[in-house]
């Protein structure tokens, strides 16, 4: 299974390549193996693997980024007088879907030409190698124009057969990328499922927590009026008690007058 998934990974790996060698043509194999499967790569750390200086460093990494293989993030270095640092990752789903354009475009105009070459007749000269249309063939009365032969009609039963198990291939291939690409779907899905749940419990414990200190804080209010309201009925109870004394104190006195 492990064996499996490393070919499955080096095959992906080697079309990326590929395709990262027709954008920047040198250093493209190279670049793509020190960024694949690994997350903001240093470009110092890029710029001394590829042993080239920053500046072509960045040049090639720039072109890459044109084309959405890549990303970055950068970073200010205080060390470095605070001049940014640039972290690259490669994207593999737009790397694979850029892939699966450019091969798409091939299909068709593989199919362009097996559909000429299936119902149009050509013509070459065996000692220039040059091919002619039927069409360029009779402007030029059947003449080579460069060596001066008599053209002969090309049998284009062997190329129709090559087109066909080319575009068979890519069609492979296409299907291949197909399938990564769900993959990496799928997983970005579940990715993004785990990063939403974890969201939402953070954000129902923060609610859990407001909720209880709202109680806490109404529980407090409630605690906090009970005594302002008690300590009134005590004050109210002192003023009526030191009132009924005072009256009692008078009734004495004024009996007290009469005797």
């Amino acid at each position: 299974m492990e064996k499996r998934k490393k070919k499955k990974e080096d095959k992906i790996k080697e079309l990326i390549q590929r395709l990262a060698a027709i954008i920047i043509q040198q250093g493209g194999e190279k670049i793509i193996d020190i960024l694949y499967d690994k997350k903001n790569v240093n470009e110092f750390i890029i710029s001394k693997k590829l042993d080239l200086t920053i500046n072509q460093t960045r040049n090639i990494l720039y072109k890459l980024l044109d084309n959405g293989l890549v990303s970055f993030i950068r970073k200010k270095d205080k060390k470095k007088g605070g001049w940014y640092t640039y972290f690259w990752t490669l994207n593999i789903k737009e790397s694979l879907e850029l892939l699966k354009s450019q091969i798409t475009k091939k299909i068709k105009e593989l199919e362009e030409d097996l559909g000429k070459r299936k119902i149009e007749r050509f013509y070459h000269s065996p000692a220039a190698n040059l091919e002619y249309t039927e069409e360029e063939a009779l402007e030029h009365n059947f003449i080579c124009p460069e060596t001066g032969e008599v053209l002969q009609l090309k049998d284009n039963s062997k190329l129709v057969s090559q087109l066909e198990i080319e575009i068979s291939k890519l069609r492979l291939l296409i299907d291949e990328l197909n399938k990564e690409m769900e993959e990496i779907q799928k997983k970005e899905t579940k990715s993004r499922d785990r990063r939403f749940k974890r969201e939402e419990k953070k954000k129902k414990e923060k609610r859990k927590k407001m909720a209880k200190e709202r109680k806490r804080a109404k529980e407090k209010i409630k605690k906090t009026e009970e005594k302002k309201i008690k300590h009134a009925k005590k004050i109210k109870h002192e003023e009526k008690h030191k009132k009924i004394s005072k009256t009692i104190s008078k009734s004495k006195k004024k009996k007290a007058k009469k005797r």
